[in-house]
């Protein structure tokens, strides 16, 4: 008996719609499928920001002053990022699960692989704020607030290394509070209204107050697929492709929070 194997279009659309619905991307990036740029190009990317103030003006009089937008860009290369699953059609004739488990342990994989990456988009912060003696607590998170430009903080999280977790829950004790409403994987409460999360992608001693449209996934819209097969061997190998450039888009909406910063 000869297994069946995947058609691409299957497999292709299982990656998709693991990708797009995965809670990491959704909760820590903007994900943005228009990426037009093919591998080994460079994606341009600009970060504006706008300067300069308003006049009170007497009759007859002109301003003395602009506003003033400003833009810093940078080039990021397009990557190829891929992943690798075989199996055997005995495997598959045993376990009839084992290619779909595969393919989306093959996906998981990429989705850790863009959360990795954005991790150190988010250390590229251009604004910093210091732990306490003690290490991360309530008023390091109230002045990293403060080092937003923004009247709400709706829609910011704090990312925590795994290993802070519990110095945080001694510092802040009955400041972190938890909403069973709105936990899911990884959220451990909020303090002064902001989510929680805890990573092992976050370097240890090390924190971010962020928003998701601070650091930017650019995708193709089409995932590839191929796949090979050794007949003598009955080996299947089903490899999944996405194009994709993980970038800082908005530096003003991250902060990143240190024993050094």
């Amino acid at each position: 008996m000869a297994n069946t194997v995947f058609a691409n279009e299957v497999i292709g659309s299982k990656i998709k719609d693991i990708l797009t619905t995965s809670v990491d991307l959704k909760n820590f990036m903007t994900i943005d499928a228009t990426l037009t740029e093919a591998p080994g190009m460079k994606k341009k990317v600009n970060t504006y920001v706008a300067t300069g103030e308003v006049e009170d003006l007497a009759i007859g009089a002109g301003n003395s002053k602009e506003i003033e937008a400003s833009f810093t860009s940078k080039d990021y290369d397009v990557l190829t990022t891929q992943g690798k699953f075989q199996y055997f059609d005995e495997q598959a004739m045993t376990d009839p699960n084992i290619v779909d488990v595969g393919v989306e342990g093959l996906t998981k994989t990429i989705t850790n692989d863009f959360t990795k990456k954005a991790i150190a988009e988010y250390g590229k912060a251009t604004l910093t704020q210091a732990m306490g003696t003690n290490g991360i607590d309530f008023d390091t998170i109230v002045d990293a607030i403060a080092k937003l430009d923004t009247e709400s903080e709706a829609g910011y999280f704090l990312l925590i290394n795994p290993a802070e977790k519990a110095e945080l829950r001694k510092n802040l004790k009955e400041l972190l509070s938890y909403s069973e409403g709105f936990a899911r994987t990884g959220y451990i409460g909020t303090v002064a209204g902001i989510p929680v999360y805890v990573s092992k992608a976050v370097p240890a001693k090390t924190a971010f107050l962020a928003n998701p449209e601070a650091v930017t996934l650019f995708l193709k819209k089409d995932v590839e697929v191929e796949q090979d097969r050794d007949a003598d061997k009955r080996n299947n190998i089903v490899y999944g492709r996405v194009y994709e450039v993980v970038a800082l888009t908005d530096e003003t909406k991250v902060v990143k929070i240190g024993a050094g910063a």
